[in-house]
């Protein structure tokens, strides 16, 4: 899928595979599964041309201009925003005391 991939949009920079945080049950822990940031077009690009492989199940992007592509057999394709666990955490604690509060 790398090899395909970069023949059509030029050099990727990797930034995530098998390691790091995802989601819990994401192709990355499996080895099928990368974020890139493409180095020649634009991540809209790249993600169309990522979709267009065969090989490729999921599509995402970032709005930190990651796109995320992986050969698991479901078909997904998402924009996302990448979050911090601060920010996460600090999310959930908004929510909790707007619950209490009857918010």
């Amino acid at each position: 899928m790398i090899t395909a991939l970069v023949d059509k949009i030029g050099p990727i920079q990797i930034t995530s595979t098998c390691g790091g945080r995802h989601a819990r049950h994401s192709q990355h822990y499996l080895g099928r599964a990368i974020d890139f940031r493409p180095l020649a077009v634009s991540s809209r690009k790249a993600a169309a041309a990522a979709r267009s492989l065969a090989s490729v199940g999921g599509v995402g992007t970032y709005s930190n201009g990651l796109v995320h592509a992986d050969v698991g057999q479901r078909e997904a394709s998402w924009y996302g925003h990448k979050r911090s666990r601060y920010a996460s955490a600090a999310k959930r604690g908004r929510y909790a005391r707007l619950a209490r509060n009857g918010g």
